[in-house]
Formats: C-alpha cells, sequence, structure tokens
C-alpha cells in the first residue's frame, strides 16, 4: 500500500537513519494513529511522542461543539454557555506541570458525570481521548527540548505554492522523498549567491595578479576558467529560479 502506515512509516524513518545518520530522540504527531504499533519495536521505542496541543484541542473542540448541538466541522464560534465546559479541556492541555494534568483529568471526569444530555457521549469520547493520549500530551513537561506543536513547520509549508494534490502525496513514500529532495534543492538554490561572491572575491584577486605581470598573456587559460564559469553558475541559477517560479513561489498576501 502507498499509504504512509506503519510499514511505510518504519521504511522511512529506518531510511533517514541510514542515510543521513539521524538519531529521531522526539517526534511531533498530528494525533494520528496511522503509524499503528511502530513506536513500540525496539528501533523506535527510544522516541518521545508529544501529540501536537493544537490538533488536541480542535479535536476536544469538535467534541464539546457536538455535545451542545452543533456540528464538530462548523466554523462557527461555541456558544458561550458552553465556553467553560471546553476551558475545563483547554485546562488539562495547557498545563505546565505533570501533576496538573492529572488533577485537570480528574476536574474534568467529575463535571461530566454532573452534565446530562442526548450526546453526553461526545463528552465520554473525548475524556477517552485524554486519557489515551496525557503521556503524549505532557511529554514535553518531562522533556522541554521537544516542542508542543507542529504549527511551526506547518505555517512554514503553507508560505508556498505547491503542486497539485501536494499534501496526500506527501502521505506516500514517493511524496515523502519529495519532501526531501525539495529541503537539498532549497538548500542548493540558496548557496548560489554565496558562491558567485567567493568567485568574484578570487576573479578580483586574479586580476591583481594579472596587473603585476610583464606578459599578461601567460593567464589567459585562467581568465577563460573564470568566464566559463560565471556562465556556468549564471545559467545554473536561471534553472533553478525557473524551477523556484514554477512549483514554490510565495504566495501573494
Amino acid at each position: 500500500s502507498e499509504s504512509m502506515g506503519r510499514k511505510a512509516g518504519r521504511k522511512v524513518l529506518m531510511e533517514g537513519r541510514k542515510n543521513c545518520q539521524l538519531w529521531i530522540n522526539g517526534i511531533v504527531k498530528d494525533c494520528t494513529t496511522n503509524l499503528g504499533g511502530l513506536f513500540r519495536k525496539k528501533s523506535f521505542k527510544h522516541i518521545i511522542q508529544q501529540n501536537c496541543l493544537m490538533h488536541v484541542k480542535w479535536i476536544v473542540s469538535a467534541h464539546v461543539k457536538a455535545f451542545a448541538g452543533m456540528s464538530k466541522r462548523s466554523n462557527k464560534p461555541l456558544p458561550k454557555e458552553w465556553r467553560w465546559l471546553r476551558d475545563r479541556f483547554y485546562a488539562l492541555i495547557n498545563t505546565k506541570h505533570e501533576s496538573d494534568a492529572y488533577i485537570q483529568l480528574e476536574i474534568i471526569r467529575n463535571t461530566i458525570e454532573r452534565l446530562k444530555g442526548k450526546r453526553i457521549k461526545e463528552l465520554h469520547t473525548a475524556l477517552k481521548q485524554l486519557e489515551g493520549w496525557l503521556p503524549k500530551i505532557i511529554a514535553h513537561q518531562r522533556n522541554p527540548f521537544i516542542p508542543t506543536t507542529n504549527n511551526l513547520l506547518e505555517s512554514y509549508h503553507k508560505k508556498y505554492t505547491y503542486y497539485p494534490s501536494f499534501k496526500r502525496s506527501m502521505m506516500t513514500i514517493k511524496g515523502a522523498q519529495r519532501v526531501l529532495d525539495y529541503r537539498v534543492f532549497r538548500h542548493n538554490f540558496g548557496r548560489f549567491p554565496e558562491h558567485k561572491e567567493m568567485f568574484e572575491m578570487k576573479f578580483e584577486e586574479f586580476k591583481i595578479i594579472l596587473s603585476e605581470l610583464p606578459d599578461k598573456r601567460v593567464m589567459g587559460a585562467q581568465h577563460r576558467y573564470f568566464q566559463a564559469e560565471f556562465k556556468k553558475l549564471d545559467i545554473w541559477f536561471g534553472k533553478y529560479q525557473e524551477i523556484w517560479g514554477e512549483y514554490f513561489a510565495l504566495k501573494k498576501e
């Protein structure tokens, strides 16, 4: 299967470690379970998992909206009379200490026990999810080097106009390879000005040496070398700019 399941995820992580000599100690997930029990395997069980807290809030908020009689996907704000309930869940997600998280979990449990309604199951589902996710919600409290969200990375990607179905293709091995290829491309693209500046400095040094020689024809071959290099740089920089403009152009504000 081309979907990013357990087998495909394991292959990507193994390739990353093999080719880049990368040792991953922590990872921020968006609350999905598409990697199955991958992180229970010996090769990956050391990886600390942190659920993106913004995704946790979105999921919890959807359940509270459903309990309040709204659609889970509604863009309308939660009615004021139920915002206190949503804030009870948020209080757990926003805790700074592990002990506070467990206290807030019990407060949520007691709150739900006192509530009634046709859609009370929505709140029980939200509570069950928080209980299961709790170690991944508070992982950043145990290891401050782990970020609490992946929003910075997602915001970075949203700045660019990718080719159609980019997000869907990212969920495949080939798509993940494209992302790695893009990172290499972006790195090389950014080095062109620096590389050209270095050659210009060398060319200036060459001209000083040339001016001190009685017979300037001796350095003719070196002069042609610089001319060829400058031309080559301009050609390849133009090709990179063309690709960048077609696939990775910045969106207009």
